[in-house]
């Protein structure tokens, strides 16, 4: 795929009509979303200790979809115990969790939204007390009083964090998750790879450069692109904003969505502190710099919590889901309220 540079004008060429069919069902790699309002992942700690879904998170992932949510992004899910960050997280990690994980797909597509599960390990932010192992990262790390000291993963390590990711992908499809989202961010594993503050290795993972820090996350998107049985498409989540004060600029953004777009990555999800702050130099939001370097379908995600700040993102012209904050869904009657408040 070929890296293509958007201009402002055809940015804004795009812009009224994201705005008007905010509320307009629309398509993307076969997959129908009734809109483009987005839910994107929350803690909600309901799963059992064993990370199965349990009816509360039935109930809690229902009821968004029955307000009126176009699309929603499952939390977090565990690829591997070993990975697994907080106890009552959601787990993809054996077949123990299909059951309840279909029906939790089932139970939202029932309502009318569409569904996806972001899959993730912890890395070296968990504990051996939470995930049953000394925990495993990049390099030797601790993130506090409540994680414990990781070891450097090695080889042998990175053959079967691969496996555990391509493995919680196929329980993804056959659950009936219409996508799966990767986690490249929270300071999750892949997320430690990229981080210069995080990632003090020597070697083909190590620091040097963005493909040695991405090398990971790539190998991970290829494996499960490269699965005969998987057929399910990827999103990517990212963030930066704690990587620009190390040097991160616009030619590493380039850079890494390029490299990740040609390992398989079918939409991306960069994730700001604000959706409309400003980065490199206080230029544009990252959505617009994200636009700028790919073609891929992109969600816009950061403190989206008002009509007017929806407005504003939409009219950019560069996001296809508006991914929005939590505060808006405890709003008795949000859709009506954002549907009247966009369309005047």
């Amino acid at each position: 795929m070929p890296n293509v540079t958007k201009t402002k004008a055809a940015l804004a060429k795009t812009a009224q009509s994201k705005v008007e069919s905010m509320f307009q069902p629309f398509e993307i790699n076969g997959i129908q979303f009734r809109n483009r309002i987005l839910a994107p992942p929350s803690v909600a700690d309901q799963a059992d200790l064993d990370g199965r879904v349990t009816p509360a998170l039935i109930k809690y992932y229902r009821t968004l979809a029955r307000q009126g949510v176009g699309t929603i992004i499952v939390e977090s899910a565990y690829v591997t115990k070993q990975g697994r960050g907080h106890v009552n997280q959601l787990g993809i990690s054996t077949e123990e969790h299909l059951e309840g994980l279909g029906n939790l797909a089932r139970g939202v597509k029932k309502e009318g939204a569409s569904i996806g599960i972001r899959i993730s390990h912890a890395g070296a932010q968990t504990s051996e007390k939470t995930c049953g192992e000394q925990p495993i990262g990049p390099s030797v790390l601790n993130f506090g009083r409540d994680f414990d000291v990781s070891r450097e993963f090695d080889q042998g390590d990175v053959g079967e964090i691969i496996l555990n990711f391509v493995h919680a992908a196929e329980r993804a499809e056959e659950s009936g998750m219409d996508f799966i989202e990767i986690n490249g961010t929270e300071q999750q594993l892949l997320d430690q790879c990229c981080c210069l503050k995080l990632n003090s290795r020597m070697d083909e993972y190590g620091f040097s450069k963005i493909e040695t820090r991405l090398k990971l996350a790539l190998e991970v998107v290829s494996a499960i692109k490269n699965r005969e049985s998987v057929n399910i498409p990827i999103s990517y989540c990212f963030s930066i904003f704690d990587k620009i004060e190390d040097g991160f600029k616009p030619k590493d953004l380039k850079n890494m969505l390029k490299l990740l777009e040609n390992a398989g990555v079918d939409f991306f999800h960069p994730l700001a502190i604000h959706a409309m702050n400003k980065c490199f130099e206080n230029k544009e939001p990252l959505c617009q710099w994200s636009a700028k370097y790919t073609d891929k379908p992109l969600i816009i995600n950061g403190n989206i919590k008002s009509p007017q700040i929806l407005d504003e993102a939409a009219t950019m012209g560069c996001a296809d889901w508006f991914a929005m904050d939590q505060s808006i869904f405890d709003r008795l009657q949000w859709y009506q309220f954002l549907k009247r408040k966009i369309s005047q």
